[in-house]
């Protein structure tokens, strides 16, 4: 099996680190259970545990998991461009538009 190298710099949440994770390739992806379709018939729970799996599953593939809190919500979806933006720079499948705002909306209800 192919081995990928992954590079995280991650400045704002751990200071000037960066991390170098070795994976395969069936590890970089880690795919919530909800699909686009069901969405629309999702209970605000099932939509809230859908975002929390995506959060953990999908930021703590490459680093630390910050606090919603420590960020305003216009600081988040900044900080998603720039993880969308490095993560394609690392070859790891960058989040659909769905997950994006989903996400989104996590962290923007748990921002300060």
């Amino acid at each position: 099996m192919k081995k990928i190298l992954i590079l995280s710099v991650s400045l704002i949440f751990t200071g000037s680190s960066m991390m170098a994770v070795y994976a395969d390739e069936s590890q970089l992806i880690s795919e919530p259970a909800a699909s686009d379709q069901t969405s629309a018939k999702e209970t605000p729970a099932e939509r809230e545990a859908y975002a929390k799996s995506l959060f953990e599953g999908r930021c703590q593939m490459c680093h630390q998991l910050p606090e919603p809190d420590m960020l305003r919500p216009k600081q988040w979806k900044l900080i998603l461009t720039t993880m969308q933006q490095r993560m394609q720079h690392a070859s790891v499948p960058p989040l659909t538009e769905d997950e994006t705002e989903r996400l989104l909306e996590y962290l923007s209800e748990r921002a300060r």
